[in-house]
């Protein structure tokens, strides 16, 4: 039996259907708020179950007769008040679902991080899985809480349980179109005028399910990998967005002193407003750096070639405007 954390999510809904076509038998965390959408019919063959990743009680019952783990759930946010939820939920979060494992006896856990925690850029010299940016220069809370999250991993597997670590760059594919990261296409097609000279790596949502599970059925343990089939400049990564829409591209480059005067604009915007603002200090920060990624470990292990980035935009940006058509907020590629 295997278990599946954030079952309901992007990418935990994707790698359940890959997961349940391959004949394996899934039991799947989920939220007492969780939704459905996006497994479809495959819903009903799941085996659910509801747990908080702060309950140990539920997170033993969750992993009663498991053998391994995709580890999937976790908090995205770039704003300064969630520091402690980020705590909470990414690394209290994990510490327990890995010490639940050892408890249980479950085999292999594979935890989806992310490319943040490896940190900041020092170089202009692509990041590889031996790169680790001292902790000081994270600067970004979510950044930080994938690291202590990782490292609650690593104590797993020096306690005796088989782990691999992945570390997804930005995922591209079809989903909730209001949720990170596919807003992107909400807010291309909105008509952003704007981009940055930032850069970042990027995989197909298809591509990261199929690794995870190689990577699972593989003899890989206490290894990390990070999966980016490319890396982009933020610039063409949102002109690939704009064609697949057939909207304008962005065309005004955001300089440093006019990214530090709108998210104070919007903050304030914000604060007025009684919403949450539509990005933060952080988000424009981190979207002036460009960080580069060396795929060559994930193309030495993954048995496929990747889905190129265009493609996965094309594919994704047809389902969002057919999904626009119809009044839907989601879409999925199965």
């Amino acid at each position: 039996m295997i278990l599946v954390t954030g079952g309901t999510g992007f990418v935990g809904s994707y790698l359940i259907k890959d997961l349940l076509q391959s004949g394996e038998k899934v039991r799947a965390t989920k939220r007492s708020t969780s939704t459905f959408e996006m497994l479809g019919n495959y819903v009903d063959q799941i085996e659910w179950i509801e747990a908080d990743l702060n309950d140990i009680g539920e997170l033993d019952e969750a992993m009663n007769g498991i053998e391994k783990v995709y580890h999937c759930a976790g908090f995205v946010s770039s704003h300064s008040n969630d520091y402690e939820k980020l705590i909470r939920i990414n690394v209290e979060g994990t510490a327990n679902v890995v010490n639940a494992a050892l408890r249980s006896g479950a085999k292999k856990l594979l935890h989806v991080s992310s490319v943040v925690a490896l940190g900041l850029p020092e170089s202009k010299k692509p990041i590889d899985e031996n790169y680790n940016a001292h902790t000081s220069k994270l600067q970004f809370d979510y950044f930080l809480s994938k690291r202590l999250a990782e490292m609650e991993v690593w104590r797993a597997n020096a306690e005796g349980l088989e782990t691999v670590i992945v570390n997804p760059g930005g995922i591209t594919g079809a989903g909730h179109w209001q949720h990170e990261p596919l807003n992107v296409f909400n807010t291309v097609n909105g008509g952003l005028k704007f981009y940055t000279e930032g850069a970042n790596g990027f995989i197909d949502v298809r591509d990261l399910s199929s690794l995870m599970i190689q990577l699972m059925n593989s003899e890989v343990n206490g290894e990390r990998v990070i999966a980016v089939a490319e890396s982009l400049p933020l610039k063409e990564f949102l002109s690939l967005t704009a064609d697949a829409l057939n909207v304008p591209p962005p065309t005004w480059r955001v300089t440093k002193w006019m990214s530090e005067l709108a998210w104070r604009f919007e903050a304030v915007r914000a604060w007025l407003s009684q919403r949450p603002p539509d990005y933060t200090r952080d988000d424009l920060r981190i979207s002036r750096i460009p960080f580069y990624y060396n795929n060559e470990k994930v193309k030495s292990v993954i048995n496929r070639e990747f889905i190129s980035i265009r493609q996965s935009l094309n594919e994704g940006g047809a389902l969002f405007l057919e999904s626009k058509k119809k009044g839907s907020n989601y879409a999925t590629f199965y």
